[in-house]
Formats: structure tokens, C-alpha cells, sequence
């Protein structure tokens, strides 16, 4: 179990990746620079602590990380219309430098092109267009010129 002090560490180093920082930021006292720096190195090799930062990362991690399913959901929304792209317009009333602004935020369906794109992502994903090759074309020349 840790203590507040030792948590306090712990969210410190997270966020500066620095031991030393994050004992000094904890409310760890020492006379001088080394003692610190050996303070920090102690708290970094106790197993709780190691635990409690591994288990933040991982939480932290799976948190920034898109999981194939999220992916899988946003291109179907997509292809289907119900996705929608933010469109903001600001609108002036007024006249002679006494303007007022006022911004209108409205959602857009997404148009062909980009539902067209997410179907060929999909596609490609599920290995629908593995058979389809666009061709490029080939040119024949015959040389008809005699030779003499």
C-alpha cells in the first residue's frame, strides 16, 4: 500500500518522466542534489511503486490507443451518412466597427467522396479489392518499316 507522499511521486514522474523531479515536486527533503538523486533511485526500485506506475501506463495507454472496433464503427458510420463533419460560420451583423459576431456551429453529412474513400478503406481492411488490380495500360508498337 502506498502512501499520499508515494502516490504523489508516483503521478509526478508520469507526468515529468524525471525520478529526482518527481521526489523533489512530492514534498521529498534533502540537503543537497545527491541525496535526492538517491532518494528517487530508492523509491523507483520499491515494487509498489513500480506496480502503481506500470499499472497507470497501461490505463494511460489504453486510453490513446483506437481499438480495431472503434475503427471498424467510424468507417460503417461513415459509409452509412451517420457521420458527420463539424462546419463553423461566423456571422457579422452590425455596421461601422460596432460588429457583433456571432459563430454558428452546424453538423455536416459527410459527402460522397470521403463515404466513397471509407468503403475502399473498409474494403481493403476486409480484402474485398485483393481480385481488382487496376490495369495500366499497355502499349504495342509494331515497326512496320522495312529494313534496308
Amino acid at each position: 500500500m502506498l502512501s499520499e507522499k508515494q502516490k504523489q511521486f508516483c503521478d509526478y514522474y508520469l507526468t515529468t518522466l524525471n525520478a529526482t523531479e518527481a521526489a523533489r515536486l512530492a514534498g521529498y527533503a534533502s540537503v543537497n542534489p545527491e541525496a535526492m538523486r538517491v532518494k528517487a533511485y530508492r523509491l523507483m526500485r520499491e515494487e509498489a511503486i513500480q506496480e502503481y506506475i506500470a499499472d497507470k501506463l497501461q490505463h494511460k495507454e489504453e486510453g490513446m490507443i483506437v481499438k480495431q472496433n472503434e475503427i471498424l464503427q467510424y468507417l460503417s458510420g461513415c459509409i452509412r451518412g451517420t457521420e458527420t463533419e463539424k462546419h463553423i460560420t461566423v456571422l457579422r451583423t452590425g455596421n461601422k466597427g460596432a460588429y457583433e459576431d456571432v459563430i454558428v456551429e452546424t453538423d455536416l453529412v459527410l459527402k460522397a467522396k470521403d463515404r466513397i474513400r471509407a468503403a475502399e478503406v473498409m474494403a481493403k481492411i476486409y480484402k474485398l479489392m485483393d481480385n481488382y488490380k487496376e490495369k495500366e495500360p499497355v502499349i504495342i508498337i509494331k515497326n512496320t518499316i522495312p529494313r534496308g
